[in-house]
């Protein structure tokens, strides 16, 4: 399924990567990975995103590759580029964000490596597989199809992508493919324990008291079987908690007994509103995610909206009420 992808490479030289807005680990370590591989090919690359990378996954980024877009700062890399490869989106560019318009302008041969269901065909050429559990799979997959070999630190962004992405190999894509997958990154130099303390164990005071001001607002509806919880920009200034760094939020009030769907939002500047959800798997939140310009899998998906926290929350509980 790679010969396409692979001709592509090997007939370009400078090469831009990108991923969805509000990057996720497993965009950031499907992005890195592939741009290590990239530059041990001899290829230009330039991995460019909408919004910034969450300071809790900077350490999988010790030579800071990935920069945030700018429209004046990025306008000549974009020109100099000779092709584009998007990880982890395959919704359209909007999915992108401002720096996907800018790609979608500049007319460059373009590449999509992802794992979503329902995905929409805007690149020349796609890999999709909803198989696998995390694109950082398939990014690992592609480099041994082009014969090369795993640095330790493509390891720890790759382990560190899919570790995050199955909610530490919890969630029901976790197959044995994951398992051979991550063997073999592990061989290749991840560290779990120490990954794990980076991931889970490096937070500020501001943001665990951030965690427990959260769990003391949850409210229930739906009989129960829907959970929801809200932060506003003034709480996160409170707290001191940028709301690029709350993605382990979103799965906090699946901790209840008889939740079968949770929704977290989060107020974002110009009257926006990022949205979380999650289920257990009986109820395709992707599908309420799609509705907002979002996407997702069965049991985890986002989005962000326009209007007020309430007027959000509101409406997302319709859409939920209508799957319940």
């Amino acid at each position: 399924m790679w010969t396409e992808i692979i001709d592509a490479i090997n007939a370009h030289q400078r090469f831009i990567i990108s991923a969805h807005t509000n990057p996720d680990c497993d965009a950031l370590g499907s992005e890195l990975g592939l741009a290590l591989h990239l530059q041990r090919l001899g290829k230009t690359v330039s991995i460019l995103n909408s919004d910034p990378m969450p300071p809790t996954y900077a350490f999988i980024d010790p030579d800071g590759l990935v920069q945030t877009y700018s429209a004046t700062a990025h306008r000549q890399t974009i020109a100099d580029a000779n092709a584009i490869i998007v990880v982890d989106a395959s919704g359209g560019w909007t999915r992108l964000g401002r720096v996907g318009n800018a790609l979608a302008d500049a007319h460059k041969p373009s590449l999509c490596i992802d794992h979503h269901p329902n995905s929409v065909k805007y690149t020349d050429v796609a890999v999709v597989d909803p198989t696998a559990a995390a694109t950082g799979e398939l990014i690992v997959e592609l480099v041994e199809a082009m014969g090369g070999e795993i640095s330790p630190k493509m390891a720890v962004a790759l382990y560190t992508a899919i570790v995050t992405d199955t909610g530490n190999f919890r969630f029901s894509s976790t197959d044995a493919r994951t398992h051979r997958i991550t063997a073999k990154l592990l061989e290749a130099g991840a560290q779990p324990a120490k990954i794990y303390n980076q991931l889970y164990e490096q937070n500020s005071l501001g943001r665990v008291k951030l965690e427990g001001y959260t769990l003391q607002n949850i409210a229930l509806t739906h009989g129960g079987r829907t959970a929801y919880s809200m932060l506003t920009l003034e709480v996160l200034e409170r707290f001191g908690v940028a709301s690029s760094d709350l993605d382990s939020f979103s799965g906090l009030s699946q901790k209840i007994k008889g939740v079968d769907v949770s929704v977290f939002l989060v107020e974002l500047p110009r009257r926006r509103v990022k949205i979380s959800l999650r289920s257990n798997g009986s109820v395709p939140v992707n599908q309420i995610a799609a509705k907002f310009g979002g996407g997702g899998h069965v049991p985890a998906a986002g989005a962000t909206a326009d209007g007020t926290l309430e007027t959000v929350l509101s409406n997302v509980l319709i859409e939920v009420e209508k799957l319940l």
